[in-house]
């Protein structure tokens, strides 16, 4: 058996994201359009104030857009077990599959948002996403209910939450240094410019977004094949066969 390995779940999860890019950028696209289109059509004049304006083109889209995102992890999850055994399979199988999966992500994204909003939260996030991190994957693959996916996650990721800490905390890492990289500059423009491209900028920062979520969705289902790999023996070929 091999051990779950942080890098390798990375290498295995870029692989499956290039190989699959087309189709997958493509269902995302489909997603995330309600937000996109949001952010193309809303009157940016008719906003009152300051807070007004980026409630409206930054806060309002990105919980949307996480909301969105956890409809989009689980039914990538089939395609790429799939690619991991060296399968190409319709994304159409892969969206049907997902729907197993779709309640048990929106209940995770649901209780990592709310535990932001109380002290100390980031923590209390992190470790609810460690735990529970591979429970849509699970419902997919094993047909699960909401509940007993969860449990199932914990099983799986007990004793190798440090590992998904330290993926889940790259992802993240790489994710605030690009929206660094790119927010930077708009504080040195001036106010009239800044207001002239909120719209682009609103929309360059939600794809931005959208782009990693899916990556993690791709990690999320890549984790799950490692961790039955490592603690059950199970491998790619065998875990393609379930949906069989």
């Amino acid at each position: 058996m091999q051990e779950f390995k942080i890098f390798r779940a990375l290498g295995l999860s870029f692989k499956s994201w290039f190989r699959n890019f087309i189709p997958f950028t493509l269902i995302a696209a489909v997603l995330y359009s309600p937000v996109i289109l949001w952010l193309a059509t809303i009157d940016l004049s008719a906003t009152r104030s300051v807070e007004d304006l980026l409630n409206d083109v930054f806060v309002r889209p990105i919980y949307a857009l996480v909301g969105l995102s956890a409809l989009l992890a689980p039914m990538l999850t089939y395609r790429v077990i799939q690619e991991l055994n060296g399968t190409k399979v319709s994304m159409m199988a892969s969206v049907k599959f997902g729907m197993r999966g779709i309640l048990p992500a929106i209940l995770l994204a649901v209780l990592t948002n709310v535990a932001q909003l109380v002290p100390m939260g980031g923590i209390i996030s992190a470790i609810i996403t460690c735990i529970w991190f591979v429970a849509a994957p699970a419902a997919v693959a094993e047909q699960l209910g909401p509940v007993t996916a969860f449990t199932r996650s914990s099983e799986l990721t007990r004793g190798r939450r440090w590992g998904i800490f330290g993926l889940t905390f790259l992802i993240g890492l790489a994710l605030v240094a690009l929206l660094m990289a790119w927010v930077i500059p708009m504080f040195e423009k001036s106010e009239a410019d800044l207001m002239s491209t909120m719209r682009q900028s609103a929309i360059m920062f939600v794809v931005t977004m959208g782009i990693f979520q899916m990556f993690t969705g791709i990690v999320q289902a890549v984790s799950y094949a490692l961790l039955r790999l490592d603690k059950e023996g199970v491998t790619h070929e065998e875990l393609a066969k379930v949906f069989e």
